[in-house]
């Protein structure tokens, strides 16, 4: 009995210790991300195949697989895609990537607070293969607008271009 019960205790503890929500990553790959990632940098977590081309080429929208939860407005994830396509503006001679974005979670908060999205961001290769993989939380604060027309999914769709610069130096 035992050994029936550790391991569905032990696969509950790491699936909580990645995200709660919707992934593009199989169970497969999950444990492989979980195995090897790390905290710091930009992002919460970030994990990068040991086989990942620091020059990869374009970074490609995966419209397919990207998915938001009801919750998050309309327009978030052409945002983000609007935002992540200027990582392309300088050639690269490495493969190209495609790249999905999954809002997994997403809170409105009250009026005069700031909404929070929950990202997962995965970057596969040309056979299907995740090269690297992002987990962060934004929240739209105005400190990270750059006018104040700017709305609460232009400033976190941003806030993650930014963050995708810093992690691979684009």
């Amino acid at each position: 009995m035992q050994f029936v019960v550790a391991p569905v205790v032990a696969l509950g503890l790491y699936a909580a210790d990645f995200h709660e929500g919707r992934t593009q990553l199989t169970p497969d790959e999950t444990s492989q991300v979980m195995q090897t990632w790390a905290g710091g940098g930009p992002f919460q977590k970030l994990w990068k195949s040991p086989d990942l081309d620091p020059d990869w080429g374009l970074l490609k929208w995966d419209e397919e697989h990207s998915w938001a939860v009801p919750e998050a407005p309309g327009d978030i994830l052409r945002m983000v895609r609007e935002e992540v396509g200027q990582l392309n503006e300088k050639p690269r001679k490495g493969e190209d990537l495609t790249l999905s974005v999954t809002v997994y979670r997403y809170k409105r908060m009250g009026f005069l607070s700031n909404p929070i999205g929950w990202f997962e961001l995965v970057a596969r290769n040309r056979q299907g293969r995740p090269v690297w993989m992002a987990l962060d939380q934004v929240k739209a604060t105005q400190s990270l607008a750059v006018s104040l027309a700017d709305s609460d999914t232009q400033i976190m769709a941003r806030e993650l271009r930014r963050k995708l610069r810093t992690a691979f130096d684009r």
